[in-house]
C-alpha cells in the first residue's frame, strides 16, 4: 500500500490474481479504509487485465510492468505486503520477494502453501475482515511492525538467501558422495 502497503504481482493477468486483486479491492480494503481513508494501495504487476485496471481510482494505484528498481523501491515505502490469494498452486514468488525486502506480510493459507512455518512470521487470514484487522494492526502498531519485519526477514533468509540455497546444496552433494 503506497505510503501504508503494496500488493505486487508478476503477472496480473493469471486468474487467482485478477480474483485476488477484485477482492482485495471490494472485500476487505473498504474495512481498511474505514479506520485508514487515506490509505493508499498499489497493484503492481505486469499485463494487468482490462478488469483490474478498472479498480484504479484516487486510493488505488494499478502499475503495470515495473523495472527491479522501482519494485524495490515501492517494497522500500510501503507499510504492509498483502497476498490474497484464493486460489492457486505452489510458493508463491511474491510472498517470498516481500518477505526479503523485510515488508511485513498479511496472506491467505493459499498464499502461504508450500512455505512451512510462514504463519510464524506472516499473518494468514482467509476473510476479509481478518485480512483488514491485520492490515490494520501492522498500520497503527509499530512494534508490531518491526518484529513482523525482522521476522520475516529471517524467514527468507533461512529458506531462499545463496547461503542457504549453498548449505542444501552442500548436504545434497555430500550426501550423494556418502552413497557412492
Amino acid at each position: 500500500m503506497g505510503g501504508a502497503g503494496s500488493f505486487s504481482w508478476r503477472d496480473l493477468l493469471d486468474p487467482p490474481n485478477v480474483d485476488a486483486a477484485k477482492w482485495l479491492v471490494h472485500e476487505v480494503m473498504p474495512h481498511v479504509w474505514r479506520d485508514h481513508p487515506d490509505v493508499r494501495l498499489s497493484l503492481v504487476g505486469s499485463n494487468p487485465t482490462a478488469e483490474v485496471r478498472g479498480l484504479a481510482c484516487g486510493l488505488v494505484e494499478v502499475t503495470g510492468y515495473v523495472e527491479d528498481a522501482e519494485l524495490a523501491r515501492r517494497y522500500a515505502a510501503a507499510r504492509v505486503a498483502v497476498v490474497p490469494l484464493r486460489y492457486g498452486a505452489g510458493i508463491k514468488g511474491k510472498v517470498v520477494e516481500a518477505l526479503q525486502q523485510g515488508v511485513p506480510l498479511v496472506t491467505t493459507t493459499v498464499g502461504s502453501q508450500g512455505l512451512a512455518g510462514l504463519e510464524q512470521v506472516a499473518s494468514l487470514v482467509d476473510d476479509a475482515d481478518g485480512m483488514a484487522g491485520a492490515v490494520i494492526r501492522l498500520l497503527e502498531d509499530d512494534r508490531a511492525w518491526c518484529e513482523a519485519s525482522r521476522a520475516g526477514a529471517a524467514f527468507a533468509a533461512s529458506r531462499f538467501s545463496r547461503g542457504a540455497l549453498s548449505k542444501a546444496l552442500q548436504g545434497f552433494m555430500l550426501g550423494k558422495r556418502g552413497e557412492a
